[in-house]
Order: structure tokens, then C-alpha cells, then sequence
């Protein structure tokens, strides 16, 4: 099916495509929420269909099933030229406010579901996170609250964490419950393709600048607690260190934190970057696996960041991707 954009006013959907004439959708595994960006055609003759966008409004890009919903938040008029359109989903009110919220030993999830509740956020799943949050965030935006409360999580158990708006609602689950395999048909109802299979400008990129082979955890009292290092990669490419700060409470779990924070750390990082045929459920935080023998891009990475475009009628997307 071919991708439609609806405008949502209350009770009434109207199927704005035919106005449309680029259209883009982004997704970044450091920002919460997705992009929607698009031009909508422009001209002040007389029979020329008026403009039904306005800021605040609720756009749907659906391919079928719906993709995602955004809010309208900016508008650029230039002329008679098209007006450009970008919105982002509800996640979009996590990043623009502060707030000041204490937890006292709570569940992770159920201190992510308060957070949430405090902006009428919708909730679609949160997987069960029992690592304690035992913390007060005193002006601080919610996005980046509940980024830490995983980020607590993930050096606690060794475990990784995606979450994503869908259809409105946030879900919150182990990244490895998403590895993805992307498809395209060169024709409706025509057999599916793997999208590997026609790779565009691949470009990898390895490097040490953000190693880390030793880690020092402290108290809050500034003193040292532990230290603990990865001695093979330490003499091979010389004493990378990070400092790590745990609250008294968190002290006992200071070994099992660093050497989470080892294993995700000690090793060569890797950034590739390739352009492909587009799927629609290639999203940032997502695994793909890929192989592409000329770059040596093979493997399963985490999907960075991913921007989706159609034009002519053709869907493709750029990928940003970081070995795991």
C-alpha cells in the first residue's frame, strides 16, 4: 500500500496526500519521539484548495497500519512556495518541561508509569524493571529523567532498554526483544525482498576515542569504592577510565555496575552508515542484522538514528548504525 498523511480535527479524518509533496520521518535513539516533516502545497488563486494544516494539529502517517502521529509544531511560510510542516509525537511534552519528582526505593517501571502519568502520556507496555530508584530529580525534563532511571537499570543488570511512541502510546522493552529484518516489494503484492540485499554507500568507521577500560566507582562522599578494569584492552591500547557515582544505597552493587559498564564500554567502537530500500518498521534503538562484505559491515548493529523519505513515489532511508 502506498503511504498516506491524515489530518485529524476531533471526530473528523481528512486524507491530506494529495496536497503533499516531500515527505520525511525521523527517528534518533537519543531523542525521545519521532519527526514527521512535510510540504504541503500553496497557492492563493481562487480555486486552489485552502491549507487545512494549522499548528496543534494531530497528522497519522499510515502505510496501512499506522506508523506514527505527530503534533504540529512548526510552520514556515516563504512566498507561494510550499509550507513546510514539521511535528513530533506525544513524547514531544517530555522534552519541553521540568519537573521536580522523588522516588523512594520504587521499581523502575513504576517510577517511569509516574512520570508518564504526570503528563498524561499514554502507556502501550512497560516491561517489569524491579532495579530500586532511590532518587530525587529536582528541575529536570522528564525525557531525560526516565533516560536515567534506564540508564540505572542497564549498569544494575547489564541489560539494554529501547523505548518508543506507538500509535500514542510509549512502550519500553529489552532492546533484544526488537531485532528487525526490513522487506520491500518492487511491485504491490509482489514477492518481499530483503532490504540487505540493495545496499547504497556504505560507510563504516571504527575507533577508540570513546573506549573505556577502567572504571572507578565512587560514594557520594567522594570516596573511592572500587576499581575494576579490563587489563587485555588496557595494554593493548593504553589506561581509558570513567568515574561512576553511586548513592550509599547502590554501594553494594558497585561490582556488578562496573563491570556492566566494562562490557559495554572495552571494545572498539563502531559507527556505519548505509542507505537502503525503506521499511516502515525500521526505527532508532531497533537491531538490524546486516552483511556487507566490501566494508566489513557484518553483524547485528543497534540503529542509531534513521531517516525515512519518498519521493517519486520510491521509499528509501539512511541509516546511522553502532556494532553491538
Amino acid at each position: 500500500m502506498a503511504h498516506e498523511l491524515w489530518l485529524v480535527k476531533g471526530a473528523t479524518m481528512t486524507n491530506i496526500t494529495p496536497l503533499i509533496g516531500t515527505l520525511t520521518w525521523r527517528s534518533n535513539k537519543e531523542e525521545l519521539g519521532d519527526e514527521v516533516s512535510f510540504d504541503i502545497a500553496f497557492n492563493d488563486t481562487r480555486h486552489f484548495p485552502n491549507n487545512p494544516c494549522h499548528l496543534g494539529d494531530l497528522v497519522i502517517l499510515k502505510n496501512g497500519d499506522e506508523i506514527t502521529r505527530v503534533i504540529l509544531v512548526d510552520e514556515n511560510k516563504a512566498g507561494r512556495s510550499p509550507i513546510a510542516y514539521s511535528g513530533f509525537d506525544y513524547a514531544f511534552y517530555l522534552n519541553k518541561s521540568d519537573i521536580v519528582i522523588q522516588f523512594n526505593k520504587v521499581p523502575a517501571d513504576q517510577a517511569i508509569r509516574k512520570v508518564l502519568a504526570k503528563f498524561n502520556v499514554p502507556i502501550g507496555n512497560i516491561v517489569s524493571m524491579p532495579t530500586k530508584i532511590d532518587k530525587i530529580f529536582n528541575n529536570e525534563k522528564p525525557s531525560e529523567i526516565i533516560k536515567k532511571i534506564i540508564e540505572i537499570v542497564e549498569q544494575a543488570t547489564g541489560k539494554k532498554y529501547l523505548m518508543e511512541m506507538r500509535q500514542g502510546k510509549m512502550y519500553i522493552q529489552k532492546q533484544t526483544d526488537l531485532i528487525i529484518k526490513g522487506t520491500f516489494r518492487l511491485y504491490e503484492n509482489g514477492p518481499e525482498h530483503d532490504v540487505t540485499s540493495a545496499i547504497s554507500n556504505p560507510s563504516r568507521k571504527r575507533s577508540i576515542t570513546n573506549m573505556v577500560n577502567s572504571i572507578i566507582v565512587v560514594g557520594n562522599d567522594d570516596k573511592v569504592v572500587l576499581e575494576k578494569s579490563d587489563t587485555t584492552m588496557m595494554n593493548k591500547y593504553g589506561k581509558l577510565q570513567k568515574v561512576i557515582t553511586l548513592d550509599q544505597n547502590e554501594k553494594l552493587s558497585a561490582a556488578q555496575v562496573a563491570q556492566n559498564e566494562l562490557k559495554a564500554l572495552s571494545r572498539v567502537l563502531e559507527e556505519t552508515s548505509i542507505e537502503l530500500i525503506g521499511d516502515d518498521n525500521v526505527r532508532a534503538g531497533r537491531l538490524f542484522e546486516i552483511k556487507e562484505p566490501v566494508t566489513g559491515i557484518v553483524g547485528t548493529y543497534l540503529i542509531k538514528d534513521v531517516t525515512h523519505s519518498i519521493a517519486g513515489g520510491i521509499h528509501k532511508m539512511d541509516l546511522n548504525l553502532e556494532a553491538i
